[in-house]
């Protein structure tokens, strides 16, 4: 019995050893996107607030590929210290386990930690294209079957699963082309490789104010404020169901990082993303701050998994 108590004292005392060592080097933000996107602008708005928080240097890593799966399998089996930190859209987490072979478990090799901020995707087309309207493009799907093409950032993304909610309830054919991210897709669509970029607003708002992009429209339940004056899909098409998917970007760990760090991150990133400066550039490029807690996120994810799986099923996207 003493041995037991002695084992359990000499544990706790352990467990609270680490945590008061933590951070003892620079942390790294491994952001499963190219610099330039919507979850890497999010990132570095954080970055240098958490980093004073901290106390350590806080570095950001791109590490794009496979849809987001790449980083996110790469930092599921890193070890588990809290110094590296998962930044990632949702589609590596509710989506893309769900229709490609990845490496990971999303709920047994990862601990969800903060979700950051909710974003709606955008409608897309170069300053040059004829499509002047969301009902435009409408009517050019259906007199043209397959000529428009539409840029996502991957397979089983939420921007992919709106492409075909959109292609099932209007009857229309128009070709998914798949990125890596944001910015290759923004950069194909200014230069007409595609007909329609779908990123995450935040990343296409300095494109659409400097004019080298027009927005048609954005995939919202009601207009947003950064572009009171552009109408929704819902809007448009008369169609409910039309509203769009929650698109969000948060932080994750690996699974078996001890408690008291996941407790210390979770706190210093979301007073970080609360911080007033951080919180005006974010809401400027079109994201809502949610903030949200490591035990409401996961439950929130397994949720939305379940929505996507349902989704998936009624439209035919099977695993790769």
């Amino acid at each position: 019995m003493h041995r037991f108590v002695l084992a359990t004292v000499l544990a706790l005392a352990a467990a609270g050893a680490g945590a008061q060592e933590f951070p003892s080097r620079p942390i790294r933000l491994v952001v499963a996107y190219p610099a330039g996107g919507g979850v890497d602008m999010m990132t570095r708005a954080v970055a240098p607030v958490l980093s004073a928080r901290l106390g350590q240097p806080v570095v950001v890593e791109n590490r794009p590929g496979g849809g987001g799966g790449l980083a996110t399998g790469q930092v599921a089996k890193a070890p588990a210290d809290g110094h590296t930190v998962l930044v990632t859209g949702d589609a590596p987490i509710t989506q893309l386990p769900l229709v490609s072979k990845v490496t990971y478990d999303p709920y047994k090799d990862l601990i969800a930690l903060v979700k950051g901020v909710t974003v709606p995707t955008s409608v897309l087309v170069p300053a040059n294209s004829p499509l002047r309207s969301f009902a435009e493009l409408l009517q050019q799907a259906r007199a043209q079957p397959g000529k428009l093409s539409y840029g996502t950032p991957g397979n089983g993304s939420g921007m992919h699963a709106e492409l075909e909610m959109l292609k099932e309830r209007m009857g229309i054919d128009i070709t998914h082309v798949p990125y890596k991210g944001a910015p290759p897709i923004l950069t194909d669509t200014i230069g007409g490789q595609i007909s329609i970029g779908a990123p995450g607003i935040p990343a296409a708002i300095p494109h659409i104010r400097g004019g080298s992009l027009r927005l048609l429209a954005v995939w919202s339940p009601t207009r947003i404020a950064a572009f009171p004056d552009v109408p929704t899909v819902r809007e448009v098409t008369g169609q409910a169901s039309l509203e769009g998917l929650p698109t969000w970007y948060g932080f994750l760990l690996p699974a078996g990082t001890p408690a008291p760090v996941v407790a210390r991150l979770e706190a210093d990133l979301i007073a970080s993303l609360k911080d007033p400066e951080v919180t005006r550039k974010l809401q400027e490029s079109g994201a809502t701050v949610v903030a949200q807690a490591g035990a409401a996120f996961d439950e929130a994810n397994r949720a939305q998994t379940a929505t996507f799986a349902a989704i998936f099923a009624k439209l035919g996207l099977k695993p790769e």
